[in-house]
């Protein structure tokens, strides 16, 4: 006999009126004598949520969704998942809702909310559009259009939020969000509208309406009362301040500092392209460094200098706010900086728990964090004067030149090509403005085409961020009465390459309401000055503080005018401008913006006094950290203290098989190219007597592949196209046997998250190139920085790092290793670690001479063998061994082919095992 509808009615009813606790058992009791009842199912979970119970609550809303009780179970069970962050269940159960509902706001608001805020915000796009066509809901066209935003679709949420203003014009919230893509576009005209619905509520003293973002309200509200009232608005919305403090442990005096960053920018990002040299420098003798990381992983220069620079990596991806803070705490750090804050992808909610008994905020948000959470802001005497203390709940600890860290390690760049490679004039005075479009307001245009009026023989080098913002910086150019052709816009570029073009500009002109922080300091670490005017919040008085921390603060106008008049002269007195220049190149290395052991030692103090104030029972104050002055020579990082190694080191044993081997003969390398002085002249080959495998008796150290690498012929000038179409010719074929063992293009098309490939040994990068032409997220690896650089400067992606060193957070599905294994003086080890980092399934394509070919015996035949006096060679394999070796390392050998571009060369296919044998 069925449950009645009644029946259901006043369970639902007691469940609704807070009895569930009491409703659980009845609904177990009638469960079991009607097991798949839907509604049963349903009002099962929904009990369970309500008393707490949300592991079982999730198992039961899955039940109830399997069983057919309908998507509202799969949505409840997907926010559930969200709510504790098991992102990939939760996008699971929301996609079971959506299949069966496909028409749903509730799900694809659901959708679109979880993977905005898991930074996963790409994955997002189809779904804001169709809730774009099916929604009259402001809330979720909103959120819709903000992840549009969030992925550079500017004019396409632009274009949403035209309409979510019209649904509700009187509603000033919209407004709020409406100006976050708004301002990538540089229509000023409906920008200013919609600030000045915004500044009509702020005048009112209402904060809280406008629900702007504070990361938005600093770009173009310079006044620091309204950018508290903002932030403090946004914290009593987003964030809190009354959430329960975890408990945590207290260190001891005399031990190590310990010191927490937390932030989801440690990888290639700006952050880390300032930060890098910091962690490394810390003086582990004081201070123990632990990194809480939410990063999106990516393989990277900067990604490996963070992983190897800190001592305690603690992924926090899965935690909740709750839990991630309790870790904290129970790691017992001294002082947590924030370097997010109000940045995005941040996660503020977890200082409101207050793990550390010291919390800070540094370098992501040129602001105060308004919250009873911080205690601190780092920041310096330029950015943070006196007169700003007031609209500053949380205390300044000044740095003694700049807040702003840099490496002195980054990268630098060659000479660039010619002016006219980047569609520059020769003859003309190149004033740069590489700050991105959304900080570009009509004052600060106003002065650039100014100085353009004075320095007649000028061009301004922008940014062309948007078809839009392009489209409107030429009409207001037009506006202005300046002559349109005379601004060039650029292209997005990688960092190297963008370090390399910069250098091509005579001064960089500032944006004036939001500095440019990295973009500053980018152009003079590539020798350019950098032009600004004195601000009235921390983000306009940035570049103040470097130009200040550069030996530069001529470059500092008091004024608008003050500024114009610097550019005027830069731009006509040539001697001048040389002066400046060759002032830049020498003070980058003397003075304290680019000393890192410098800033790191002041920094640190900081943190001592920070640290000690509280130890001493004292509540945070105002702290001006004292200047140390320059390091001693001894006190550098990384330290290095070792000596010059061996050039080579006997093989104890076969390097495959650890067997017995014995002398197959010598082979003289004085003539290879590569051999100078002091390398040997012989090279000594042998046979394993185990597994028959051919090996040098030695192997390269360090210290040898540097000699080696000494006559390394430089690569040609750029990648020529010739060379590289030439490669592209070659490796389509291995791109497309891939592709075939993948599934074919149209599985790999479907793919919701293409393929990562890794090409290890990648030197012209002309397989990157190609896998990166079929869609591929295509990686280099290359231990030559020149060939790296090159590759970076084509706008794809490259590494300089050892693959046998390199630490694996994202899974390659494909990984190749042309002509690398014999190079390797442990080719099982690094055939182990492929295994180790590719699924099940994921291919691994290989090449290398083939002892067994007919090629190679004609070569021997012949005496003409190039491959016994190769220098850079450890191995010679045959094809039989090699495809044992990958058997033995957990791998399928699939195809096999005999290439045209190689002597004796052979091409491998394998296809990663189900299970590894360890």
């Amino acid at each position: 006999m069925g449950i009645s509808a009644q029946s259901l009615e006043t369970l639902l009813a007691e469940i609704n009126g807070g009895r569930s606790a009491q409703a659980l058992p009845e609904l177990d009791q009638l469960l079991a004598q009607q097991p798949g009842h839907p509604g049963l199912l349903t009002l099962r979970a929904e009990a369970l949520r309500l008393t707490g119970h949300l592991d079982a609550a999730v198992d039961a809303f899955k039940h109830a969704g399997e069983s057919g009780a309908g998507p509202r179970n799969w949505l409840i069970a997907g926010l559930l998942l969200a709510n504790g962050r098991n992102i990939e269940d939760s996008l699971t159960c929301l996609r079971r809702a959506l299949a069966e509902t496909p028409d749903s706001e509730d799900v694809l608001d659901a959708l679109i909310t979880t993977l905005f805020n898991s930074n996963r915000h790409a994955e997002g796009v189809d779904y804001a559009r169709r809730q774009l066509v099916l929604s009259s809901n402001t809330t979720y066209l909103t959120r819709a259009a903000l992840l549009l935003q969030s992925v550079d679709h500017y004019e396409e949420s632009t274009s949403a939020f035209r309409r979510i203003i019209a649904l509700a014009p009187e509603d000033p919230s919209i407004a709020g969000s409406a100006l976050v893509p708004t301002r990538f576009t540089c229509e000023w005209e409906w920008i200013e509208e919609l600030q000045r619905r915004i500044s009509a509520c702020y005048d009112r003293g209402d904060f809280a309406a406008p629900q702007e973002y504070p990361l938005t309200n600093l770009t173009w509200c310079a006044n620091e009362a309204s950018n508290l009232g903002v932030t403090r608005a946004y914290v009593a919305r987003m964030v809190g301040n009354g959430e329960p403090r975890v408990t945590r442990g207290t260190g001891s005096v005399g031990q190590r500092i310990r010191i927490g960053y937390l932030s989801c920018d440690f990888r290639n990002h700006a952050t880390m392209h300032l930060m890098a040299g910091l962690l490394e420098a810390h003086d582990r003798s004081r201070f123990e460094v632990f990194a809480y990381d939410y990063s999106n992983q990516d393989i990277s220069e900067y990604r490996q200098r963070f992983l190897n620079a800190v001592e305690h990596h603690i992924p926090i991806h899965s935690l909740t706010d709750h839990q991630a803070a309790e870790r904290i705490a129970a790691d017992r750090v001294d002082i947590l900086f924030d370097l997010k804050l109000y940045t995005g992808g941040s996660r503020p909610g977890i200082l409101v728990h207050r793990p550390a008994p010291v919390q800070a905020a540094y370098l992501g948000f040129p602001g105060s964090a308004a919250s009873t959470a911080i205690d601190y802001i780092v920041s310096d005497r330029f950015v943070t004067p006196d007169s700003s203390a007031p609209h500053y709940p949380e205390k300044f600890c000044r740095l003694p030149h700049s807040y702003q860290c840099n490496d002195r390690l980054r990268f630098v760049a060659p000479p660039p090509p010619s002016r006219a490679h980047y569609g520059l004039p020769d003859g003309k005075i190149v004033f740069g403005a590489f700050n991105q479009s959304y900080k570009i307001d009509r004052g600060s245009f106003a002065v650039w085409l100014q100085v353009l009026k004075e320095v007649p023989d000028s061009v301004l080098w922008l940014l062309g961020q948007s078809p839009a913002a392009v489209a409107n910086l030429t009409r207001h150019t037009e506006l202005g009465g300046v002559d349109p052709a005379r601004v060039i816009f650029a292209p997005f570029a990688q960092p190297t390459e963008h370090l390399g073009r910069l250098q091509l500009a005579d001064a960089v002109l500032d944006a004036l309401v939001c500095n440019g922080h990295t973009t500053t300091s980018d152009a003079l670490w590539c020798g350019v000055p950098v032009i600004t005017a004195r601000g009235r919040h921390f983000a306009s008085r940035v570049s103040e503080s470097l130009l200040n921390a550069m030996g530069l603060a001529e470059l500092v106008g008091s004024d608008l005018e003050g500024m114009i008049r610097i550019a005027k002269r830069i731009g006509t007195d040539a001697r001048y401008r040389t002066e400046l220049r060759n002032r830049i190149a020498i003070n980058r290395l003397t003075e304290p913006l680019f000393d890192t052991v410098r800033f790191t030692r002041d920094f640190e103090r900081g943190i001592e006094m920070m640290v000690q104030r509280d130890r001493d029972g004292l509540a945070p104050s105002h702290l001006d950290v004292p200047d140390r002055g320059p390091v001693a020579p001894g006190d550098t990082a990384p330290a290095y203290i070792g000596r010059v190694a061996a050039l080579q080191s006997a093989y104890t044993g076969c390097p495959l098989c650890a067997g017995p081997s014995v002398t197959l003969g010598f082979a003289n390398c004085a003539t290879h190219a590569l051999w100078h002085e002091p390398l040997p002249t012989s090279i000594e080959w042998l046979r394993c007597t185990s597994c028959a495998h051919v090996h040098r008796r030695n192997f390269w150290t360090e210290a040898g592949l540097a000699q080696v690498a000494r006559k390394r012929p430089a690569p040609p000038p750029a990648n020529l196209p010739a060379a590289v179409q030439a490669g592209r010719a070659e490796w389509t074929r291995v791109v497309e046997k891939v592709v075939a063992l993948l599934g074919g293009y149209r599985a790999f098309l479907h793919e919701p998250n293409r393929p990562v490939w890794v090409d290890v040994g990648s030197g012209d990068g002309s397989l990157v190139m190609t896998a990166a032409d079929y869609g591929f997220p295509a990686i280099g690896l290359d231990t030559a920085p020149e060939l790296v650089a090159r590759i970076q400067q084509l706008g794809f992606n490259a590494l300089n790092h050892d693959f046998m060193t390199l630490r694996f957070e994202i899974t390659p599905r494909v990984m190749s290793m042309m002509d690398v294994l014999q190079q390797l003086p442990y080719p099982r080890e690094a055939l182990r670690k492929a295994a180790e980092v590719m699924p099940a399934g994921g291919v691994l394509v290989l090449s290398a001479p083939d002892m067994m070919s007919s090629s190679w015996k004609l070569l021997d035949a012949a005496n003409a063998n190039p491959f016994w006096p190769e220098l850079e060679h450890h191995h010679n394999f045959t094809r039989e061994r090699l495809i044992a070796l990958l058997s033995e390392c957990g791998f399928d050998v699939v195809d096999f082919a005999v290439p045209g571009r190689d002597q004796a060369g052979m091409e491998i296919y394998a296809v990663r095992k189900q299970v590894v044998a360890t």
